[in-house]
């Protein structure tokens, strides 16, 4: 059995970088992806709650901003526990093993109505080979 998910999409929010009780380093994102669904009819976008530990997770918050591109891939996990309300809830979310930087944040430009992205990319594909 194989539990490998890789995932591209944009930061809905910047990392925030925090320590466990045990000094270990981990940050918390959600990364918006968007797909066309044959079923709807529509693009459909997804929220994907992502966990990154130790460097990767000090790497995320030091390159990464609200808006940007980045891919990430890693295995998922589930877990459950009861609310206040004494109802199980369950999360599913990505446990990070490798995280990239894409693409920049979208700028806007209001006066002439149109938006440029500080793209990465190549750097990135130069990287992989």
């Amino acid at each position: 059995m194989i539990n490998h998910i890789t995932i591209v999409g944009r930061l809905t929010k910047d990392p925030i970088l925090q320590t466990t009780v045990n000094g270990r380093k981990t940050a918390f994102i959600n990364v918006a992806t968007s797909a066309y669904s044959d079923y709807l009819k529509k693009v459909v976008t997804n929220f994907v709650s992502v966990k990154l530990w130790g460097r990767t997770a000090e790497y995320a918050t030091s390159k990464a901003k609200k808006g940007m591109e980045v891919t990430v891939e890693g295995s998922l996990r589930t877990s459950s526990y009861v609310n206040e309300q004494d109802k199980q809830i369950f999360v599913t979310e990505v446990m990070v093993e490798k995280f990239h930087v894409l693409q920049g944040r979208i700028e806007i430009d209001e006066e002439n109505d149109t938006s440029k992205a500080m793209d990465n990319l190549s750097e990135f594909v130069k990287a992989l080979q």
